[in-house]
């Protein structure tokens, strides 16, 4: 929690309209071209009720990101917790992950740009994103491990966060720079789910032999951090 919560109905309600409003216009125009001045109009509210619980716009976006994530998050467990179909394949558990992912994070796009280029100046807004992101990966890795037998990497738990953070990554890209971003291909959006599913399912479904970390080339002076 970013922000003292409110102890009476009225001021929930007031806190509740803030929120919206805010999200709101967000979703509407991006939040460098939302204005605290529209958020106290749009909410009904003061100037000085809004600044009272959050000390300035990013404050008032980390409270959006609490919340947000709170909804969200816990609609994407839940897509995650149901049990499996019996004759579930690899392949159909990563279409499906692949899915829900694109279907949530592609949907608000605003939303979640502020979120990752604001992690990038905020430590609390990182923090939050860092906590919902964990929590996402655990539970696509549940799914994944469910189907252990069928991976062919020779560390089933490293593929399956490896696949995940690709995943994530071509995903912000999307976010962070739209449908024309170069390093996501240009794709349209059902082009990136089905290219994701394929790479991914790939990934996980082809043999190799086990890495020796020793053979891996650094360049001179490094000492091969990431």
């Amino acid at each position: 929690m970013t922000y003292r919560p409110p102890r009476q109905q009225r001021s929930q309600e007031s806190l509740e309209r803030i929120l919206d409003a805010a999200e709101s216009l967000i979703r509407d125009r991006g939040f460098d071209s939302m204005t605290i001045a529209e958020v106290v109009q749009r909410s009904d509210s003061s100037v000085g009720s809004l600044y009272a619980r959050f000390g300035n716009k990013l404050a008032l976006l980390r409270a959006v990101q609490v919340r947000y994530h709170s909804r969200v998050e816990s609609g994407i467990a839940a897509e995650f917790g149901v049990d499996r179909p019996r004759d579930e394949t690899l392949e159909a558990a990563v279409a499906r992950i692949v899915r829900v992912l694109s279907d949530y994070l592609l949907s608000e796009p605003e939303l979640y740009r502020a979120f990752v280029v604001g992690a990038v100046f905020d430590s609390q807004v990182r923090a939050q994103g860092e906590r919902a992101n964990a929590k996402r990966r655990d539970a696509v890795a549940r799914v994944l491990m469910d189907h252990s037998e069928e991976i062919k990497h020779p560390e089933p738990d490293v593929a399956v966060r490896w696949a995940y953070s690709n995943c994530m990554a071509v995903l912000r890209e999307r976010i962070t720079y739209g449908e024309g971003a170069e390093l996501s291909g240009g794709f349209a959006d059902e082009a990136t789910v089905l290219e994701l599913t394929r790479t991914v399912t790939n990934y996980l479904v082809c043999e190799r032999p086990a890495l020796d970390p020793g053979a891996v080339p650094v360049q001179d002076g490094s000492k091969g951090e990431p």
